[in-house]
């Protein structure tokens, strides 16, 4: 590889690492903030970054509760992805690089992408219908509104899983020729 290639992997590698400890650190942040809030209300409105659910708290604390887990687990799952992403870096022999592992690996990658795609989608409308009821929700939708990106980088990856399927049954083939 190249230096400038080399430079680029070890940026990308740097920036997922930042990426899944952001995630990371956000995650713990909004489950704390969750588990506060369920022993002081008051603090129900300042959560996290400005987010303000008191309203939604004093309506429904059951609604209140499913919203945040909402939230916290479409930010765990951005957290669990860059972390597959993270193990693929280690995995991947750019010398040989279709295998069985990293194919796995990159499905994997699609599966949790798909799943913060649709569980994004199902949160955006719980809250249209939230606040047609007049709830008040806040800023929550910044937690999921990339969930269409998600949706598309897990059709891409899919494109790519039958790409590297194919890859590894070339290289097989290959490999009993020689």
């Amino acid at each position: 590889m190249s230096k400038k290639n080399n430079f680029i992997w070890k940026a990308i590698q740097t920036i997922c690492w930042l990426i899944f400890a952001g995630y990371s650190v956000q995650t713990g942040a909004l489950l704390f903030n969750l588990i506060y809030s369920l022993f002081n209300p008051a603090a129900t409105h300042n959560l996290h970054l400005g987010l303000d659910l008191s309203q939604l708290y004093s309506k429904s604390q059951s609604v209140y509760v499913f919203v945040f887990s909402l939230i916290i687990s479409v930010s765990a799952l951005k957290a669990f992805v860059f972390y597959i992403v993270l193990k693929l870096f280690k995995k991947l022999n750019l010398v040989k690089p279709f295998s069985e592992n990293v194919s796995s690996i990159i499905s994997k990658i699609t599966y949790y992408a798909f799943a913060i795609g649709i569980i994004s989608f199902i949160a955006q409308r719980l809250i249209q219908r939230l606040i047609e009821k007049g709830y008040n929700v806040g800023v929550v939708e910044r937690y999921w509104d990339d969930g269409g990106v998600y949706l598309m980088m897990s059709a891409i990856l899919f494109v790519i899983t039958l790409i590297f399927q194919r890859g590894i049954e070339l290289q097989k083939e290959n490999d009993l020729t020689v």
